[in-house]
């Protein structure tokens, strides 16, 4: 039975940042996507680096109060010289996960399973954090037209007049209300993407497989230019913005 591809979103436009509702679910995808096919990076999470958030969180440092602040990146406020931070920052480069809103996420998640033991053992993630896009109202939609002249008119006549003027103002309508939206710096939101991207951006950035050992493991019509571009794809829906090397390239690079 074919997998049903998910909606990452159910409106019309969203920002163009990654605050958007698209970006947000796509990222929580991304979390669901780990736990299904690499969860071993999640394992090490709990190993490496849940014991030293415990630590801090017994401390005086009041780290609840930088987790879920809306202008602060909660990583960001942790302290320096910190166990936590130096854990949290050396399991992010074993596994070339080195982005910022990533390990605030990593964070969250550590907090969760502080304080709920069944959110351990099932390696379940914290949601991602809130939307703040703007929302954007069209002009009121305002239809009227003339009454039924009923000495001149049949119902049948009348009625097939109005609906044909209702569908042209609505038409102008939805055409003024996109110009509007997208003067805002809105953009069509992307309702549709390949779950098979995120597996594979999944296993080439974290799991640190070759495209061609993911091509492998692949269906039959997936070479490895097909996996490359699926990553690449994948990385622009979740706003990672540096992808992985692969051997080939830094090769190049390096004569």
């Amino acid at each position: 039975m074919a997998r049903r591809t998910p909606r990452l979103a159910y409106c019309e436009y969203v920002a163009s940042d990654n605050s958007s509702v698209a970006v947000q679910q796509a990222r929580w995808d991304l979390m669901r996507c780990v736990r299904r096919v690499f969860p071993s990076m999640l394992e090490q999470l709990a190993v490496d680096v849940l014991p030293a958030y415990k630590e801090l969180a017994k401390s005086d440092f009041k780290i609840e109060a930088i987790l879920w602040h809306s202008r602060l990146s909660p990583v960001k406020e942790l302290p320096e010289d910190s166990s936590l931070r130096n854990a949290l920052l050396r399991w992010a480069g074993k596994f070339h996960a080195e982005q910022d809103w990533f390990l605030d996420h990593m964070l969250r998640t550590l907090r969760g399973w502080h304080v709920a033991s069944d959110w351990r053992s099932k390696l379940k993630c914290n949601p991602i954090g809130g939307v703040t896009s703007m929302v954007a109202w069209g002009e009121q939609f305002i239809f009227e037209c003339e009454g039924w002249e009923m000495q001149k008119l049949t119902w049948a006549g009348y009625s097939r007049s109005v609906r044909e003027q209702f569908e042209e103002q609505l038409s102008a309508y939805q055409i003024a209300s996109r110009k509007q939206a997208e003067s805002h710096g809105l953009v069509r939101a992307p309702h549709k993407y390949s779950p098979e991207n995120l597996e594979w951006f999944v296993l080439y950035q974290f799991a640190g497989l070759s495209s061609k050992k993911i091509a492998d493991r692949a269906d039959l019509f997936s070479d490895e230019s097909t996996i490359l571009k699926g990553v690449r794809t994948a990385a622009r829906l979740i706003g990672w913005d540096s992808v992985r090397k692969t051997a080939r390239a830094l090769n190049r690079k390096n004569r």
